[in-house]
């Protein structure tokens, strides 16, 4: 006969622990306080890791300590039902032998009150050091979790027979005169084992609190929302229902007894149930249809819409109809009227919504502009999930606002003449592929701009032009209105041709006319070259472990042309700026870092191109590139820039630290405040991994504290922010740390993250504080936002009324590591800015608004 084992505390003993529970809970509060602030919190979310006859076993604080100024934090094992002493350790984690019951104890304690040399291993018990405090009739304030987080090996448990079966609701209901009531009926027969009853349990919401208990599946509501009743088979001998507190325990909370749900209980709960969405039944309003008028478009800095309202809206008595203006597919509320009628200032996708309402079940004072959403509205609504009678036309009318339309087109020109420079001059014709459009009162013109950057160098009436030097040059078509475009504003050598374009509509200005940006382009070089450095393809590589390396291998996929007299070299080079690092005759390199790196083929003349001119780490390839014709200069040579790329990343550490957000704003106030973070996205702990909480001061991220919550308080004003650290203290060993001395910076250098070789994850940003003297605190959150999020080339910046109107706004834009990108300063009352990204490397990076001193705000995004 097979037995299964389960790591869980015996039926006997658990009711024991039960009973010791009741006891001291009956006891008077002034027995276990008596002006003692200490508080060990609770341990919960167990882990162990069994191998061979020991065992990692590790626990979580899911309720904080409460530590009082002077004390600490120290976490004990305990071995048996005695507590006997094993070892202490500031962390919940400990390695066992697989013999005995263990427990981890929370203990708060003042050092100079409570000495930890009395404790004899292995013969102290938890007993003892309770019996010396407050709590256990002692005199020493401090805090010992007795029950703690037990660990229990090589229990059996006996099978279970006993099956809920399953349920299914006798149909949809909604609330009559604010009541409705549920039935269900049995799909499933339950099996019930002897000396086993029936009970059926009525929850509410995804989280299943238990509102409801009944010998039949039938109840009565007076609210809506989303239930479900479930079957529930049990022995009342061993399942104590005296434990439910209705409103408050969940099915999840009983289902954690049962051995089904992990626990050594006996019982059956059928966890799915059969669920009912419970709604009023009948809301009356409705808002017809609503179509735009015309089609409107962007002319003069604004631009009029206007809807109809056919069918009409239906408004029972005492109901109102305002029409609602939002902006973009987010459906962002900003502006409201007793007309389908609006004035924008700016390009973009809007709607005009009705919305018919009672005032004094819709209050539309919560509106924020710029920051609600008609999404956010709808949910209030019966018709979107809520309870509020009323009725708002999502869809709306629809009005994609563009730029009025300009008649005016460049048309297309390519090049005529190869662009080959002889006798000091190359001449450069451009014919049309497309003729240009030029509307009356227009001109036309031919501009010549040189390099990428397209600087203006000449202008003509024609697309010829000599020039006398080499390089990139494009002929570009300029249709223009001298009244609107006065060319007097171009600078030759200075002005370019896409300051000109941002000009035109075409390039996001507001003057009509026509720049063919793309032109005819001309390479002009010293005639001609015949080596060829033919082009590479990059092998596979594999990541970088740290202390290791990693071979590049590159093959060619077209073979260079090599002149008599000439020789083939490889050439790697690292980074977006090709700096030289290797040569070698084969593509073949071997690398020890990560980052961007490429193989190129150089096919030279000794003769004529000397290659000790190239210093191992500062010359680039762009350097070199720049003395050959092809790069505009005099040597007859050829280098493939582009060459083989390859991307050398690290190989992946599991750990993530998630993020924090600060959870208020603290004053400064009789020279202490309280500093607290909750998780924005949870991090993730590997096993043997530990989780801490670090307090930093400063931008240079100053380390002052560690705790295993998220709390901290503090004694002087100034900035500080709250880290989440997950690392493994066989790997990182946080004695290193210098309290008021080492950074958080020094930290993540260690880290893979940081560019070094240990396996951990530092959320470097944190949770911000700006803490100020009570009386003069800006919060560190008003309700700003960003989208789209992530984004490639542009995020836009949503500035919440709150922030300060009377001083400007500095946008800065940095990354993880806390390096500034960009730096943007926005007029006093902006409300909205577009920020450029594109540039950026691919990753996360934050936004940071300040005003004065103060930060108002700090915004992550993702860079696609």
């Amino acid at each position: 006969m097979s037995r299964t084992y389960a790591f869980q505390p015996s039926l006997q003993r658990f009711i024991s622990l039960l009973a010791v529970l009741a006891f001291l809970l009956s006891l008077p509060f002034s027995t276990f306080a008596q002006n003692c602030a200490a508080r060990f919190g609770q341990l919960g979310n167990v882990q162990v890791c069994i191998k061979g006859d020991t065992a990692a076993i590790q626990a979580e604080p899911t309720v904080p300590a409460v530590v009082p100024s002077g004390y600490q934090v120290l976490y004990v094992l305990t071995k048996g039902s005695k507590l006997v002493i094993q070892g202490v350790s500031p962390f919940p984690f400990f390695k066992v032998k697989t013999d005995s019951v263990y427990t981890i104890h929370t203990l708060v304690y003042d050092p100079k009150t409570l000495n930890l040399g009395i404790v004899q291993l292995k013969k102290t018990t938890g007993f003892d050091v309770n019996g010396l405090l407050i709590q256990g009739g002692g005199k020493i304030c401090a805090a010992l979790d007795v029950k703690g987080a037990k660990f229990t090996f090589g229990v059996c448990i006996d099978p279970c027979f006993a099956k809920a079966g399953t349920l299914r609701p006798t149909g949809e209901t909604c609330l009559d005169n604010g009541r409705a009531q549920l039935r269900a009926i049995v799909s499933e027969k339950p099996v019930i084992p002897t000396g086993f009853k029936t009970l059926y349990v009525l929850t509410r919401s995804d989280s299943l609190v238990i509102v409801q208990v009944s010998d039949s599946a039938s109840f009565r509501v007076n609210r809506a929302a989303n239930y479900t009743i479930h079957t529930l088979i049990y022995d009342p001998k061993t399942l104590n229902l005296g434990i439910v507190q209705l409103g408050k325990t969940t099915g999840f909370d009983v289902n954690k007894l049962l051995v089904q749900g992990g626990g050594n209980i006996c019982a059956a709960l059928d966890v799915a149930g059969a669920k009912f969405k419970v709604s009023v039944c009948k809301c009356e309003a409705s808002v017809g249809s609503i179509r735009p008028v015309g089609d409107p478009c962007f002319q003069n800095g604004e631009a009029q819409i206007r809807a109809n309202n056919i069918p009409r809206p239906y408004v029972p008595q005492g109901y109102q109809v305002r029409y609602v203006l939002t902006r973009s597919d987010s459906l962002v509320i900003i502006g409201v009227s007793e007309t389908p009628s609006f004035k924008i200032t700016r390009v973009g996708r809007y709607r005009i919504h009705t919305l018919v309402y009672n005032p004094n079940t819709l209050n539309l004072g919560i509106v924020r502009f710029g920051v609600t959403t008609g999404v956010d509205v709808n949910k209030l609504l019966i018709q979107g999930g809520g309870t509020i009678c009323a009725a708002l036309d999502v869809a709306g009318a629809l009005f994609n606002i563009a730029e009025c339309p300009c008649l005016a087109k460049a048309g297309t020109l390519n090049a005529q003449t190869t662009g080959c420079f002889e006798a000091g001059k190359a001449l450069l014709i451009a014919g049309s592929t497309s003729n240009p459009v030029v509307p009356q009162g227009y001109e036309l013109l031919y501009v010549l701009t040189r390099g990428d950057s397209l600087v203006i160098e000449q202008v003509s009436a024609r697309p010829n032009f000599t020039v006398q030097k080499t390089g990139r040059f494009t002929i570009h078509t300029l249709v223009y209105d001298p009244k609107t475009l006065d060319l007097k504003i171009v600078q030759f050598g200075k002005t370019t041709g896409v300051d000109v374009n941002k000009l035109l509509i075409q390039g996001g200005g507001k003057i009509c006319g026509a720049l063919d940006v793309a032109g005819a382009k001309f390479n002009v070089v010293i005639c001609p070259c015949t080596a060829t450095a033919g082009t590479l393809k990059a092998g596979e590589i594999d990541c970088l472990n740290p202390n290791s390396a990693v071979r590049l291998r590159a093959v060619p996929t077209l073979y260079p042309i090599i002149p008599l007299g000439y020789q083939q070299i490889y050439v790697l080079t690292s980074g977006a700026n090709l700096v030289i690092e290797q040569v070698n005759t084969q593509a073949n390199f071997v690398v020890n870092k990560t980052g961007r790196f490429t193989i190129h083929t150089l096919v030279y003349n000794p003769a004529t191109l000397n290659l000790g001119i190239v210093k191992f780490g500062q010359t680039t390839g762009v350097d070199v590139n720049k003395l050959l014709v092809q790069g505009g200069g005099s040597i007859c040579a050829a280098l493939d820039v582009a060459g083989a790329p390859f991307n050398v990343t690290a190989c992946p550490c599991p750990a993530k630290a998630g993020t924090l957000n600060p959870v208020t704003p603290e004053c400064l106030s009789n020279n202490r405040a309280h500093l607290q973070a909750k998780e924005g996205t949870a991090p993730v702990v590997p096993f043997g991994y530990l989780k801490l909480y670090v307090l930093t001061r400063g931008d240079e991220l100053v380390i002052e504290q560690v705790g295993a919550t998220a709390q901290f308080t503090v004694n002087n004003i100034g900035r500080y922010r709250i880290h989440t650290l997950v690392y493994n203290p066989l790997t990182l060993d946080l004695g290193i740390v210098k309290f008021g001395q080492t950074t958080g910076v020094d930290v993540n250098k260690l880290l893979i993250q940081g560019g070094g070789a240990i396996c951990a994850a530092l959320d470097v940003a944190g949770a911000v504080f700006d803490v100020k003297k009570c009386g003069n605190v800006v919060g560190s959150s008003i309700g700003s936002s960003i989208f789209p999020n992530p984004t490639s080339n542009e995020i836009n910046l949503l500035i919440s009324q709150q922030a300060p109107q009377d001083q400007p706004i500095r946008v800065e834009v940095l990354d993880l590591n806390g390096q500034l990108q960009s730096t943007t300063l926005l007029s006093p009352g902006t409300t909205q800015s577009q920020l450029q990204v594109g540039e950026l490397p691919a990753g996360m990076y934050m936004v940071k608004l300040t005003f004065g001193s103060s930060v108002l705000e700090m915004l992550r995004f993702s860079k696609l």
